[in-house]
């Protein structure tokens, strides 16, 4: 015999009886498939047209981000710091960016901003179900319960929040992870421990990290309880295992935040110098984004709430703060509540100890929605954190999900086949139209067909700003949205942000002019903040406000996404600006020009009579460094804010770079950990169960209980 012979029979005689092929699998991942991808369509049609979304906040949040990430990507430069957004701050670690994402990197680099935006929506729409349905699978069930499990899941708890990116990118990655337990479970094979490790990264590497949260302290119930309590027959032979077995998945946990350790190092520097520092009452609530108690009747009533305004403020619960109908949104569908309740009473699912399970962890979650235990989590680390106690109703619904899909499959279980196609497509298409009704309903987005990302080359104020010859900074309503004609604007909108952003001694004086003319001392903030235009959706009366007007008109980016369509934007200059860079003493034959303004490079060539420091208003923040003529110069920080750098007379050339020494340490962790885990996966590969028994892989079906017929 051949080697080639023998290293194939080897390798064939070690792999899992998984690799052979099965047709029935083949059949249902197809099928799962086409509907993943039919119900995007169904859902949001207009994106897969080209149209895009607006509201909420995407214009005043993530496109903003997203656009800056995509021109520089597309320009060949991979930005750690975002320098349009107020006076800078580091783009990776706010985190959602999510610079460090695959699919974010790839779509932004090659795709158009607002294509790019749609296309990551989509397939995390198709991911989430198709995972969903794996899971239920993986529990032994039947397409039936699988499709209706990925459609309440997917569907129930993602389309209002279609405002929310992180929502729906987090949460695809929930039921991966729980396969990927019950796959180790069953067949102890290395594979899944190191996918679970990848799918725990994929939560968090995209940013925001509160459903990667919430699914990790799932994890940490779900694990030990199969384990000891909801056994069954695969838990049941990982008897004499079960330390091993634990320590391998908790092993997971922490190889997945090593994995992730480029986004998370320097979000935990970012957090340490924000308005998360601290929880108090000027600085991070925790207890917003709650689920009134009362307004949980939506599960069951929906028509009572949707179609108007409910204000979810009144009654709030001990340590909570304000909420809105998104964020308190909780609903499973009629269908799947009915199948809940049908299921319960003909103990269709309570015999298997695994849905059991599920069910208290569900509950649990629901509890937690309307905040009553605030008090007691808020000053625990991550609890203390994340806003957003409703958000663990993502919990709830995937137990309901699950639950109820294999409800569906208890009940068409005696009925013929074609009595049987036809129920079940009966209740699917009352789901769908019933989620689509709600997901309209409440939402604070819509989905138009030419959305203004899209007029970028036709924006006038672009071509202005481009042509101005030197960095524009804006004074402008609508946060962060100015940026995206490629300016930096003030003031700003960060979920978590550098803390000077929220100190009331470092920021323009209340209530800010916007409808009212400036007094002198935001006039003078205004100047020394660097602030060259002035943008806004009134007339400036010209005898308050130091300023030239340079144009007025439609603009065909700025003018839609304020949702101004009959009357025109106003751009002005302002007198008496600093800019973006000046001399603390400013004297005749001094000068300072910007050469180079990139995202994490700042070239000024400048020039001095006498000593003086130079001031360059962005943002001074641990990582950036300062060389005058090619040495390392001492920064300097200037009014609490800016970076500075002391010249002695003569011609200078400055240069700014940030180089965040916790990204650098985040990334070599990254990658040593990446090496290691494919070096395992490699060596694995031919010997790929963890430990043998008597039965190397475990098929777990349920015992169906019959229904008896009338």
């Amino acid at each position: 015999m051949s080697q080639s012979s023998k290293k194939s029979k080897k390798k064939t005689a070690s792999r899992s009886p998984e690799d052979s092929s099965n047709p029935s699998a083949s059949l249902f991942a197809g099928l799962i498939l086409v509907a993943a991808v039919g119900l995007t369509w169904i859902f949001w049609g207009g994106l897969w047209s080209g149209g895009g979304l607006i509201g909420g906040d995407l214009y005043t949040y993530f496109f903003p981000q997203k656009t800056f990430f995509a021109e520089r990507l597309q320009a060949g430069e991979f930005p750690l710091w975002n320098s349009n957004i107020g006076h800078g701050f580091p783009l990776v670690a706010e985190s959602q960016t999510g610079a460090f994402y695959p699919f974010n990197y790839f779509a932004y680099r090659f795709l158009p901003v607002n294509a790019a935006y749609n296309f990551v929506q989509i397939l995390h729409y198709i991911l989430a179900f198709v995972f969903t349905a794996l899971y239920v699978k993986r529990l032994g069930y039947s397409l039936v319960a699988a499709l209706f499990a990925g459609l309440v899941y997917t569907y129930g708890w993602f389309p209002s929040r279609i405002c929310l990116e992180w929502a729906i990118i987090g949460g695809a990655w929930l039921p991966l992870t729980l396969w990927c337990v019950e796959s180790f479970f069953q067949t102890r094979l290395w594979r899944y421990p190191i996918l679970l490790c990848f799918a725990l990264a994929m939560q968090i590497l995209p940013g925001h990290f509160n459903l990667a949260f919430i699914t990790q302290l799932m994890l940490l119930v779900y694990i030990p309880a199969r384990i000891w309590f909801s056994r069954d027959e695969s838990t049941e032979q990982l008897k004499p295992y079960r330390r091993l077995t634990v320590s391998l998945l908790l092993l997971a946990f922490v190889s997945a935040y090593a994995l992730s350790a480029v986004q998370l190092a320097p979000t935990w520097e970012l957090k340490q110098l924000s308005q998360r520092a601290e929880v108090g009452e000027l600085s991070h609530q925790p207890g917003y984004g709650h689920i009134p108690v009362w307004y949980l009747s939506q599960v069951v009533a929906p028509w009572a709430w949707y179609p108007y305004e409910v204000n979810l403020d009144a009654g709030l619960a001990p340590g909570t703060a304000a909420t809105n109908q998104v964020e308190a949104h909780l609903y499973f569908g009629i269908a799947a509540v009915l199948l809940l309740i049908f299921g319960t009473w003909r103990k269709a699912w309570t015999g298997d100890r695994r849905l059991v399970l599920l069910a208290v962890i569900g509950v649990l979650a629901l509890l937690y929605t309307p905040g009553w235990f605030l008090p007691l989590t808020k000053h625990l680390p991550g609890f203390s954190f994340f806003t957003g106690p409703g958000r663990y109703g993502i919990v709830t619904t995937f137990a309901v999900a699950v639950i109820a899909g294999v409800c569906l499959e208890r009940l068409v279980a005696n009925w013929n086949s074609t009595v049987k196609l036809l129920g079940v497509s009966l209740v699917c298409l009352f789901t769908v139209a019933d989620f689509w009704v709600v997901s309209r309903y409440v939402t604070y987005a819509a989905v138009i067909p030419n959305p203004p990302i899209n007029q970028l080359q036709k924006s006038a104020l672009r071509k202005l700003v481009q042509d101005y010859g030197k960095p524009v900074r804006l004074f402008a309503p609508g946060a962060n949205l100015p940026t995206l004609i490629g300016v930096a604007s003030t003031p700003v909108y960060l979920g978590i942000g550098p803390e000077q952003y929220f100190d009331p001694k470092l920021t323009m004086p209340q209530p800010l002019p916007f409808k009212e003319p400036a007094t002198p001392e935001q006039i003078e903030w205004l100047r020394k903040a660097g602030v060259t235009h002035i943008l806004s959706q009134h007339k400036l009366d010209l005898e308050h406000w130091p300023v030239e007007p340079i144009w007025s008109d439609f603009d065909a980016v700025i003018n839609p996404a304020w949702g101004r369509f009959d009357e025109p934007v106003y751009f002005y200059e302002l007198q008496g600006s600093r800019g973006r860079v000046a001399w603390t003493q400013p004297e005749a034959g001094q000068s300072a020009t910007i050469k180079e303004y990139r995202a994490n490079e700042v070239i000024i060539e400048a020039d001095t009579p006498t000593e003086d420091t130079l001031i360059l208003t962005d943002l001074y923040y641990p990582g950036w460094k300062v060389y005058v003529d090619g040495q390392p110069a001492e920064g300097e920080l200037i009014e609490g804010m800016y970076r500075g750098v002391k010249l002695t007379a003569g011609k200078h050339e400055v240069i700014w770079t940030y180089q965040s020494g916790w990204f650098l340490i985040g990334a070599l962790i990254s990658c040593v950990t990446l090496l290691t885990l494919l070096l395992i996966a490699h060596f694995r590969f031919w010997h790929p169960i963890l430990f043998q028994m008597k039965n190397r892989t475990i098929e777990v079906k349920p015992d169906p209980l019959p229904i008896k017929k009338k």
